[in-house]
């Protein structure tokens, strides 16, 4: 084995080492969270209040007439979000597979998502800097009390998946799907097709045999219905954000449509939970190591590691998509000439 090939096993050890050290991180956000909420003497009226519960489908408010203890909530969101986790674990192509082999790692959601995240962090980062210094702020959300806030960011993910996400993307994948089925013999899996368009949209079009992500790539996989879906989405996202009048300003716009657009890409390749986890990686998440640090249950070298391995990962995420880009462009002008030559 040459030097070159040491050092490529190396940096892949290294590769797959942060990864999985930024994956035990959000494992642990789950019980600190716990911690952080229920075993605080701050926090001993805001999680004994009643509140309503709120629920978005396309895009629409709606309000649950009866009242649930606040403490009782956010135990059940911290479930959810534990058993998306889980649920990325398994998903597809087993984690320790896809963390052993680096060219399977966006085989498997868990393993991505800190590649993914951390990019699109950056990218957010750089382009609301860059708005800012052109005189278009962004805004932030105001809250009365930090707790208030970490309920806040972690009830927003879920219901904000289901009411832009989930529903409208999902309702045009399964249109799709319980179309081009209705052309075929699959009556019988008809309910089986509908339920899975919402929560796996990939999934449902390779159990009928159409062009999926998967196995023909983002743009095969991906129909002008779901595409056009996924931008107006996006749009609206952004566009919620800024009309909410929580804080945000108009600069908030654009970045709000950047992380919908990724994650509509992400909930359509990879499933519901994977966009759930993606926006939960950019509230909860990144805000409670924030939190602890703050509140002193956690030194602050933790938050110190977690932001320069996030920013680590998101460099070199977003240097591997450049080089792609650039690699797939050069074969596609090279393929042209050829054509062009064969004339």
């Amino acid at each position: 084995m040459n030097i070159t090939k040491i050092l490529l096993k190396i940096a892949e050890a290294s590769l797959s080492a942060i990864i999985t050290i930024i994956i035990v991180t959000y494992f642990f956000s789950i019980p600190l969270g716990f911690i952080l909420m229920f075993l605080n003497n701050e926090t001993a009226s805001l999680i004994a209040t009643k509140v309503k519960v709120l629920i978005i489908f396309f895009a629409i408010d709606f309000w649950s007439p009866l009242k649930i203890n606040l403490g009782v909530l956010f135990s059940v969101l911290l479930l959810i979000y534990l058993l998306c986790l889980i649920l990325s674990w398994r998903n597809e192509l087993p984690f320790h597979k896809a963390i052993l082999n680096l060219k399977l790692v966006f085989k498997n959601w868990l393993a991505s998502m800190p590649l993914i995240s951390s990019a699109l962090l950056l990218t957010i980062i750089f382009l609301q800097n860059l708005q800012e210094k052109h005189g278009v702020p962004t805004g932030a959300i105001q809250f009365q009390n930090p707790y208030e806030a970490l309920f806040s960011l972690a009830y927003s993910p879920i219901i904000e998946e289901i009411g832009f996400r989930i529903s409208f993307i999902g309702l045009i994948s399964m249109l799709y799907c319980l179309n081009s089925a209705k052309n075929f013999a699959f009556k019988p899996l008809i309910l089986k097709i509908s339920v899975l368009s919402f929560l796996y949209p990939d999934k449902a079009k390779q159990t009928i045999g159409l062009e999926n992500i998967k196995e023909n790539g983002w743009i095969k996989g991906i129909k002008l219905g779901e595409w056009l879906t996924v931008f107006l989405t996006s749009i609206g996202f952004g566009l919620a954000h800024y009309l909410a009048g929580s804080g945000w300003e108009v600069g908030k716009i654009t970045s709000a449509f950047l992380a919908g657009l990724i994650f509509s890409l992400v909930y359509l390749r990879y499933g519901f939970h994977a966009s759930i986890l993606l926006h939960w990686f950019f509230n909860y998440y990144g805000y409670i190591y924030e939190l602890a640090v703050e509140k002193n249950f956690l030194i602050s070298i933790v938050l110190i590691l977690i932001n320069n391995l996030t920013v680590i990962l998101g460099v070199l995420t977003i240097g591997f998509f450049v080089m792609e880009f650039i690699n797939k462009s050069l074969q596609f002008i090279a393929s042209s000439k050829i054509k062009e030559s064969n004339f």
